[in-house]
């Protein structure tokens, strides 16, 4: 029993290198995604803040007009979006978002959002 599991082991790992390589079967490292995202701030950020977010967190809306926005939770800029970035990211992607709490963007928009945080919303 013993000699037919290594052998299937052996078996199952022919094949299965997850490198890609190139012509001369060197390794293709893959670039992160950090290195090769063209979103920041001023042609994604803010306008993804602005559509979906200000209406409710922004430091010029008044209480009774943020839907249950916690007063102090804004994102006037950029640095108040850093701060509040994993937060954001928390409650916007994954599987089961919650804010907007209206639905919202699309899950193509929220993919964006998500590679923008973790790329340090620069």
């Amino acid at each position: 029993m013993r000699s037919l599991l290594s052998l299937a082991l052996v078996l199952a790992a022919c094949g299965t290198d997850s490198v890609t390589r190139d012509d001369d079967d060197d390794p293709i490292v893959e670039p992160d995604v950090c290195d090769t995202s063209y979103l920041d701030y001023d042609n994604f950020g803010a306008p993804f803040v602005i559509n979906w977010c200000r209406g409710c967190h922004s430091s010029s809306v008044p209480q009774a007009m943020r839907q249950r926005a916690p007063l102090g939770v804004n994102f006037d800029t950029a640095d108040d979006v850093r701060t509040w970035g994993a937060k954001i990211a928390e409650k916007t992607t994954g599987m089961t978002p919650t804010m907007p709490p209206a639905g919202g963007p699309s899950a193509d928009e929220r993919a964006l959002l998500a590679e923008w945080l973790t790329c340090g919303a620069r």
